[in-house]
């Protein structure tokens, strides 16, 4: 999917809708069964196992432990999004993916009072779609060179 200019991804984690931009995604698996090794988690860090993606493996983060967030789904039920990043590919864990919008459908709002002050959301983006907030997902804050660690 990198290479798809103009066009957000949006998913669901813990009940909150969030959009990504489409160039960072390398994939979408809906399938997590037998491609995860648990073992390979540092928690601390968000990361639940390793990913076996295309005969490499990866890690496999789950925002929810970084934003202080619950999923309701069990871990096989959720879908993953690859993403490519400046230290390769990675994994990110959430609950659904809803689909693909135009970016330019997508307008700036401003962060709710009561997300400014949750951890993991200082900072954040929020935009509007059809008046629905949602949350702009950076992937630099979960896992990368750029991603400062608490």
């Amino acid at each position: 999917m990198v290479g798809a200019p103009g066009k957000r991804l949006i998913f669901t984690l813990a009940g909150i809708r969030f959009v990504l931009d489409l160039d960072h995604v390398v994939e979408v698996l809906e399938q997590l069964a037998g491609r995860l090794d648990s073992r390979r988690s540092d928690l601390r860090k968000g990361i639940v196992g390793a990913l076996d993606f295309r005969h490499t493996v990866i890690p496999l983060i789950d925002p929810t432990l970084m934003l202080g967030l619950v999923s309701a789904a069990h871990i096989f039920q959720r879908s993953v999004l690859v993403l490519c990043g400046s230290e390769g590919n990675w994994a990110v864990l959430v609950d659904r993916v809803e689909g693909l919008a135009p970016a330019d459908s997508f307008r700036r709002a401003i962060i709710p009072p009561l997300f400014q002050s949750a951890p993991g959301f200082a900072g954040a983006e929020v935009v509007l779609a059809e008046d629905a907030p949602l949350m702009v997902f950076e992937p630099e804050r979960f896992y990368g060179i750029n991603r400062d660690l608490p």
